[in-house]
């Protein structure tokens, strides 16, 4: 049993590591709650007001020009109110959708985690009985294993870039990581059905 887990082995273990993150995560998010918030309110906040910034050179300009000095600053002024009106319709905004959805995806990482742990464990285990090399069995737990571990991550990384970029922006900036996970679990997938269709009609099962 031993040496049939050993080809195996690293799938297995980063199959552990996957559910025992995934259950650290869930308690993070269960105890840190608030801080989660907080953390995810400043992060849309500062781009928010990052979007309505208005520069204090226009007030100056317009000061300069012909002396009109009243003007000048309620044009300031107006600007100013409009860029903080549609920042509090942007920051409801935010509250409303995107933040949820953050946390929705934050939570998605855990589920992620604890899912891909189970499987790679799953199907580390039946590669292990299979009657393909060391080598190939090394190399589709490992690929399972590390894209399984990896691709979590990417949901709590959307997730923390929800707010500041939006949901379909943070969704995008995390296809490399999401893509690459993806490809090598879909891998250490196939390898393995592949050896056991092949097992099966050669009788081997």
């Amino acid at each position: 049993m031993k040496n049939q887990i050993r080809p195996v082995f690293v799938g297995v273990l980063l199959g552990i590591f996957s559910i025992i993150f995934g259950i650290f995560w869930a308690m993070y998010l269960a105890t840190q709650h608030e801080s989660i918030h907080r953390t995810l309110s400043m992060s849309a906040r500062s781009s928010i007001e990052g979007k309505f910034v208005v520069s204090p050179g226009g007030g100056h300009a317009d000061h300069a020009v012909g002396g009109h000095a009243q003007a000048g600053h309620d044009a300031v002024a107006g600007k100013m109110m409009n860029a903080e009106g549609d920042a509090k319709s942007m920051r409801s905004i935010h509250s409303d959708d995107e933040m949820e959805e953050a946390h929705e995806r934050l939570t998605r990482g855990h589920l992620h985690a604890m899912g891909l742990g189970l499987i790679t464990i799953s199907v580390s285990v039946l590669l292990s009985f299979l009657s393909a090399s060391h080598k190939m069995k090394t190399l589709a737990a490992t690929c399972l294993g590390t894209g399984g571990f990896f691709y979590p991550f990417s949901w709590i990384i959307m997730g923390y870039r929800t707010p500041a970029l939006g949901a379909e922006s943070a969704a995008q900036s995390v296809v490399p990581i999401a893509g690459l996970s993806a490809i090598l679990v879909l891998a250490g997938v196939f390898l393995t059905l592949f050896f056991l269709l092949r097992d099966f009609v050669k009788g081997r099962l």
